[in-house]
């Protein structure tokens, strides 16, 4: 056999090679970006936590405060949820949203008058660690004072008080929301409360 058929032998056999190769590589390339993504898409789903699914209600009376009634769903560790105060749209004619205010969980007690136990005591530890189905929240009437629970609807002027908090007679029949929220934000669940004489 000649040298030259030797040489076109051995050029078919190397282009026969390198297509091989390519196919091979490209495979291993695609498999470690699927593995890759695989791996922070299912490192994400792990990071994020699920909002609690509760069912709660609520009744206030200006003349005996608020209570808050777990009637099911997940349990709430207290300190890791926020509650705000909106009211509604029945409640005077003013942009609702412009007068939310977050509740001081340290006014709230467990809501059993004979024992009643503060959610955190005076140096702001936990003494009641969770709320749970069955358990009543309570804020009592001394706490629910305009200053306390809407402060932003305490108008000055004149060196004259004028009270459009919540436990002002003129707003009997009028609504406000609770909303419940995680720490960062998202909503676990918004209660609509009468207020009641």
């Amino acid at each position: 056999m000649s040298r030259c058929g030797v040489d076109k032998m051995h050029k078919n056999y190397e282009s026969a090679v390198s297509p091989v190769v390519g196919v091979m590589l490209m495979l291993v390339v695609t498999i470690i970006i699927a593995a890759v993504v695989s791996a922070f898409a299912g490192g994400i789903g792990s990071s994020q936590q699920k909002v609690p699914q509760v069912n709660l209600k609520a009744e206030y009376s200006q003349s005996h405060g608020m209570k808050i009634y777990h009637n099911g769903g997940d349990t709430l560790t207290i300190g890791d949820f926020k509650i705000f105060l909106t009211p509604s749209k029945n409640f005077y004619s003013i942009e609702s949203d412009s007068y939310v205010t977050q509740i001081d969980q340290k006014l709230i007690s467990n809501g059993y008058n004979d024992t009643a136990v503060m959610w955190y005591d005076y140096k702001g530890g936990r003494q009641i660690p969770r709320f749970a189905p069955g358990d009543v929240a309570a804020i009592n009437v001394s706490n629910c004072n305009t200053q306390n629970l809407t402060p932003s609807l305490m108008y000055t002027s004149y060196g004259v008080s004028t009270n459009y908090g919540i436990n002002n007679s003129q707003y009997v029949g009028a609504t406000f929301f609770l909303d419940f929220t995680t720490k960062d934000g998202k909503r676990i669940t918004r209660v609509e409360v009468p207020i009641t004489p």
